[in-house]
């Protein structure tokens, strides 16, 4: 008996062991990667193609010296959704200008839903996330199909709302602040009379650096404004593994993070280079390119904090890359698998916030497309200038009370 107690005691201890070992030896979950298909690879690279024609655009007009922050995939998916509400030659505007044109609406519809549910999964170290949402007017006929072609694919939460009510803009305003970690706490400031319609979009984005800024080496120095002008900041200093690559153009140099599943690509023109010519100079070939030819290398790196909002109408920029007809600039706007009422795009707001320090990055995102009912043109006037019928009935039943003939309205006969 004793014997038994003792060999079943033994077991015991190795298994305990053996359960040790086995926990203390746990693989880390380093993530995974994002698989695309050759064309969806295609459909990222035409992304990035309009990433460049719209950072372009913005920056066609002076900014001023003040900072510049966009999400491209944001707008892209805000407008994505919008686009399977359009027809005709709005739905081709809103293709081209979006760089859609050599892709299906399935294809498409099927790109984004992938990247909206798999993004969010690659990096354990790494916060993100993709929301969209739907807001009407509940007393505004939506097109079914519409909405269930948004819902399956860009998992959009849709909702009607008394548009008239000021909890109508709270209501979607907190969906905004919380898709966004309170980092952008609202995307609409008043709710006007002709608006229908919100498809938004928000992304929200934390890591944590691959190799950390040291706090305590953190120190003030100059950052050149241009050649004559120079501010103190904070500068961060790190020893890091980074990719690199130097041109006569620029200097790239992509900074980790987590289990390099993301980065921050920072470009520095070459010394003397105004910033906006050198965006100019940048085409999809050559970002290819440049991507393509990074290298690792240990470096120290020096890099200022910094922390900003961004805000801005898109209407312009979208219109001078081709989408005018979308905000009823030429001709009739139509989006007509969105509702049979007349449609048209009121404003695409977008709003940024980022903040870059010592521990990682965070950053959001969110985009706004309104939709509001077209000018309702007055019916020409009826002129009843002929011999006519009328008819005085019940209008529930249709019982006819009255009718008769004039043929000559100066006659009491």
């Amino acid at each position: 008996m004793k014997k038994n107690y003792k060999l079943r005691l033994v077991v015991a201890v190795l298994m305990c062991v053996a359960t040790s070992c086995k926990k203390g030896n746990k693989t880390p979950d380093t993530g995974k990667d994002l698989i695309l298909t050759e064309r969806e690879q295609q459909k990222a690279e035409a992304d990035n193609a309009f990433t460049l024609k719209l950072f372009k655009e913005i920056i066609a007009k002076p900014l001023a010296g003040k900072n510049l922050m966009l999400s491209p995939l944001s707008v892209s998916i805000a407008l994505g959704m919008t686009s399977n509400g359009s027809s005709g030659t709005t739905l081709e505007a809103i293709r081209n200008t979006m760089e859609f044109k050599d892709f299906t609406e399935a294809e498409i519809n099927s790109y984004y839903h992938k990247i909206a549910t798999e993004l969010p999964q690659l990096d354990p170290k790494a916060s993100l996330k993709i929301a969209n949402s739907i807001w009407y007017r509940n007393t505004f006929t939506t097109l079914p199909a519409f909405l269930n072609v948004n819902r399956d694919n860009y998992n959009a939460a849709v909702e009607g709302l008394d548009f008239a009510n000021p909890a109508a803009k709270d209501k979607i305003n907190n969906w905004v602040n919380n898709s966004t970690n309170g980092k952008i706490p609202t995307i609409i400031d008043a709710i006007g009379s002709d608006m229908v319609m919100y498809l938004i979009n928000a992304v929200y984005f934390k890591s944590d650096w691959k190799y950390k800024f040291d706090k305590d080496k953190t120190a003030k120095s100059d950052f050149n404004l241009d050649a004559n002008n120079k501010v103190q900041t904070d500068f961060m200093v790190a020893k890091a593994t980074v990719n690199h690559l130097r041109s006569e153009e620029a200097y790239i140099y992509e900074l980790p993070y987590g289990n390099e599943k993301y980065s921050m690509v920072i470009a520095l023109p070459a010394t003397n280079t105004n910033i906006a010519e050198f965006v100019a100079s940048v085409s999809p070939a050559k970002w290819k390119g440049w991507m393509a030819g990074l290298q690792k290398t240990g470096v120290e790196i020096k890099m200022p904090r910094f922390k900003f909002s961004y805000s801005s109408i898109l209407n312009d920029q979208l219109t001078n890359l081709g989408m005018g007809i979308a905000f009823g600039k030429t001709g009739a706007a139509d989006f007509s698998r969105m509702s049979a009422a007349g449609l048209q795009i009121n404003e695409v707001k977008h709003k940024t916030f980022v903040e870059v320090n010592e521990s990682g990055t965070e950053a959001a995102a969110v985009t706004s497309v309104g939709m509001e009912l077209t000018s309702v043109q007055e019916p020409a006037p009826v002129l009843i200038n002929r011999p006519f019928v009328f008819v005085i009935r019940e209008m529930k039943t249709g019982l006819i009370l009255f009718t008769g003939i004039v043929n000559n309205p100066l006659l009491d006969n």
